[in-house]
This record gives structure tokens, C-alpha cells and sequence, in this order.
């Protein structure tokens, strides 16, 4: 081997022999960041499952929405609804306030999960982003 190598080569070895890295290079990519000579292999195609993910969300806020619209005839076209523990006007202000939440929550359901994934691809590379969010 060549006896001469600079100090900066030794990297914390006991070994006698003053080897030199001559390996193949590996790439250290965090997770979800890639390069073109290091390109991620595709395990699983998920569209069906995120097809089948969106039906069954659509069908979920339909019901609710369709719970939500039932709920508001019956307690304004049946005078004698209300809450035990509260009046006419009490149970529907209640009622006003509870469709709120709910579709507060509802529309929560589907931004949350967007922001969440824009502020997740902001720490990607350009390519990454391009690759995933093409411009149309």
C-alpha cells in the first residue's frame, strides 16, 4: 500500500495499513429525498386505496351532512321539540351552534391533512415537488 498518505486520511483506524476509501459511494438521503443517480424504486401503486379512501370520506360527509340537514327540519318544524334542560329558543341556539362545530369539524377534516402535506413537501427538493406536484 503507499505509505504516505496525509493525516487527514487515518479516520480513527488501529489498523497498520493506511487504506483510502476507493468503495462505492453511498448516498445518504434523509427519508423522501432522492437524486437522480439514486432514484427511489416504487413499492406499491396506492391510487386504488386512496380512490377507495376518498369514496368512503365523500360518503361520510354526505350522511353527516344529510344527519345535520334532518335534525335542523325536525327541531324547526316540530314546535315541540327542545332540549330537556333548556327552552324553545334555548334548544335553537343550541342547535345553530352545534351545526357550527359540526361543520367546522367537517371542513377541518380535509384542510388539516393539506396543510400538514404542503408544510411536509416544503422540506423536499425542488425535483421532489415537481415530481409529485406537477404544474398543469
Amino acid at each position: 500500500m503507499r505509505g504516505a498518505l496525509a493525516k487527514s486520511d487515518q479516520r480513527n483506524s488501529y489498523s497498520k495499513f493506511r487504506l483510502t476509501n476507493h468503495t462505492m459511494p453511498s448516498p445518504e438521503l434523509l427519508p423522501g429525498v432522492t437524486t437522480d443517480v439514486c432514484p427511489p424504486r416504487v413499492v406499491c401503486d396506492a391510487r386504488a386505496a386512496i380512490r377507495k379512501a376518498r369514496r368512503r370520506a365523500i360518503a361520510r360527509d354526505a350522511v353527516l351532512i344529510v344527519l345535520i340537514a334532518a335534525i335542523d327540519y325536525l327541531f324547526i318544524h316540530w314546535p315541540e321539540s327542545r332540549m330537556p334542560f333548556l327552552g324553545r329558543q334555548g334548544s335553537l341556539t343550541m342547535l345553530r351552534w352545534v351545526n357550527v362545530l359540526l361543520v367546522a369539524d367537517l371542513w377541518l377534516m380535509r384542510a388539516l391533512p393539506k396543510w400538514w402535506a404542503r408544510r411536509v413537501a416544503q422540506t423536499w427538493c425542488r425535483a421532489e415537488r415537481e415530481r409529485f406536484n406537477p404544474k398543469r
